[in-house]
Order: structure tokens, then sequence, then C-alpha cells
């Protein structure tokens, strides 16, 4: 047997699924097996956790790697929270050093999620620590679209 195997070779002998499959169904070019299993398993970036309480919406989200509050925006527009920034790498690649594995998500991100309720704006508190953003809400019908401001602690 010369080579190695490559089971997502697979994909390809399936009836139907080839590039004008792949174009129909997401409008996009078909990018091989192995960048098909990717885009199905990217999920959305960066998760988000979403919890009511009596009087309040905590959102929670998952960024290690911020240096500073200016590396991620968080907008609120009616019910429809924003978050976009950028997670810059922690080392420098120079031309000696090998990535062997990077699991860790860097780069810009954008990800708008819906909260389930209406919320002040005027009341939102937002503060980062160990990684993790925290924006709190108290719930109130008829807010208006605003930015929010972070507490930043390292």
């Amino acid at each position: 047997m010369t080579g190695e195997y490559n089971p997502l070779e697979a994909l390809k002998n399936i009836p139907y699924l080839d590039e004008d499959f792949f174009k129909e169904v997401t409008g996009m070019s078909w990018p091989g097996p192995a960048g098909l299993l990717n885009r199905l398993t990217r999920g959305k970036w960066p998760p988000v956790d979403i919890v009511e309480t009596a009087g309040e919406i905590i959102v929670t989200v998952a960024l290690p790697g911020l240096r500073q509050a200016g590396d991620v925006r968080v907008e609120l527009n009616g019910n429809i929270l924003r978050l976009e920034g950028e997670i810059y790498p922690e080392i420098q690649l120079l031309p000696v050093v090998k990535v062997h594995q990077q699991e860790k998500k860097q780069g810009r991100f954008s990800r708008s999620v819906t909260l389930p309720v209406a919320v002040n704006s005027k009341s939102a508190r937002a503060t980062y620590q160990r990684g993790l953003l925290e924006i709190r809400f108290i719930k109130h019908p008829g807010s208006q679209g605003e930015t929010l401001n972070i507490e930043f602690f390292k």
C-alpha cells in the first residue's frame, strides 16, 4: 500500500456529494474533504453562555488572550448583543519556531447573539477576568442601542 489512508477521501465517493451539491447547499465552492470537515466542526466562536435570573440577563463569553479592554467591542442594539475584536498571538512566530499544534483560536472575531428579553443598557456592567468576559444586564423593556465600557482585570 503506498501513501497514507485518508478516511475523508471517502466523502468524495458519496453520490451527489460533489462540488455542485456543496454550491447548491452553501453557496460556496467545494472545500475538499478536509475543508468540509473543518467547516462542520468549526462551531460558533467565541462561545457564549446566556443565563436569566429573576432580574438580570448574564452573558459570559470565553475570550482567553485579550490584552486590554480595547481588544473587544461590546454593542447592544435592542436585544441584539454584538461582540467584535481581535485576539493576538501570544508567541510571535519567528523563522525558527515550529507550531506543532494550535487549538486556541486567535485573530479577528465577530459574534451576535439575541438576548431572550429586553434589557436596560444604561445599567449594564461588563467585566473581563481570567479569560472570561461577563456582561450583566438588568431586565427592562424599551432599551436603546449603546456601546459598553469594560472593566479589565489582569
